[in-house]
């Protein structure tokens, strides 16, 4: 006789759902993670077309990978119309010696990137009508181009972020004669965030009357959820109350149900007065039973606070 996987046994939470539509529909998997740790959501979205997220990917990619970026263009561009120049023959260019084909084209390929940024060294110019149709359309090529490589940089710089440094642990610790879960989080950048909101939902695995498994979402009462100034570290508390959701759940109740914390912090920038907003996502993976966060608040030689970011997630266990 056949041998049947018993399923797991899901506990059930009576608290009242969400009563809003986060934006992951009705339909979800009941296994993996909605939101990966970086705060971007596992969602795979079809292209209409291949320059559908061209400017997402030149605003928000690694600066190293921009300036790349740009010099391969720069390339690419004046190797092409040198190679437009060279195709109107030996008097399309008036001052090129004509050593051999590979001076012509260094030659040719400078003289395209002094007509692409319009500096102009007049050591070579373009006769016939051919060659001075192409410099005219490379001079108004490199007038765009810049435009354009300028708004990128614009839009890089003013692009609200929030750096929000988060531990990579969730803990579950002693709290008032019971138990609550906590993680940290620190304001890396120089500048204060004001009127700072976090929000905390779980989404886990739950059994309907019918027996069909789908993800539920609840949110999280916080100790402490807005604060005026951002400046220290910033631990977010949820007491294991009977209030809570996970009230009595145990580490497999955790596992089994496949419980996944989201995380939404919302603040105002003190430096440019623009709204930014941090994510971050916690699986039960990321669960540390019986521990507490150690201080990562020291003292400098003038008794100034000093935030040890580097140490976020440093905790002990305890009994």
């Amino acid at each position: 006789m056949a041998m049947t996987t018993p399923q797991k046994m899901l506990r059930r939470i009576t608290q009242k759902q969400l009563d809003r539509e986060l934006g992951f529909g009705k339909n979800l998997t009941t296994d993996g993670r909605m939101m990966n740790p970086d705060g971007s959501f596992n969602v795979v979205r079809q292209r209409s077309s291949i320059w559908d997220n061209t400017y997402y990917h030149l605003v928000t990619m690694p600066w190293w990978m921009f300036l790349l970026t740009v010099v391969a263009a720069y390339i690419v561009v004046n190797t092409l119309f040198a190679l437009l120049f060279l195709w109107a023959g030996f008097d399309g260019l008036k001052g090129l010696e004509h050593v051999s084909p590979q001076q012509d084209f260094m030659e040719a390929f400078f003289f395209s990137s002094q007509t692409l940024t319009t500096v102009g060294y007049g050591s070579v110019s373009p006769t016939g009508l051919y060659a001075n149709i192409v410099a005219s359309f490379e001079a108004l090529t490199g007038l765009l181009s810049f435009a354009l490589i300028s708004g990128l940089m614009y839009g890089r710089f003013a692009r609200p972020r929030a750096r929000v440094v988060f531990s990579d642990h969730l803990l579950v610790s002693p709290y008032r004669g019971g138990k609550a879960l906590m993680f940290r989080m620190v304001n890396a950048r120089r500048s204060e965030l004001i009127e700072t909101e976090v929000q905390v939902i779980i989404t886990i695995n739950q059994s309907g009357d019918d027996g069909v498994m789908a993800r539920k979402f609840y949110t999280l009462q916080l100790e402490l959820s807005k604060i005026s100034f951002f400046s220290l570290s910033w631990t977010i508390v949820h007491a294991l109350t009977e209030e809570s959701p996970l009230f009595g759940f145990t580490q497999e109740d955790i596992m089994n149900g496949n419980l996944e914390v989201l995380v939404l912090v919302k603040g105002t920038d003190e430096a440019n007065q623009q709204t930014v907003y941090a994510r971050r996502s916690y699986i039960y993976e990321d669960l540390v039973w019986n521990a507490r966060f150690s201080p990562i608040i020291s003292r400098t030689d003038k008794g100034l606070p000093n935030v040890l970011t580097r140490n976020i997630d440093s905790y002990e266990m305890v009994g």
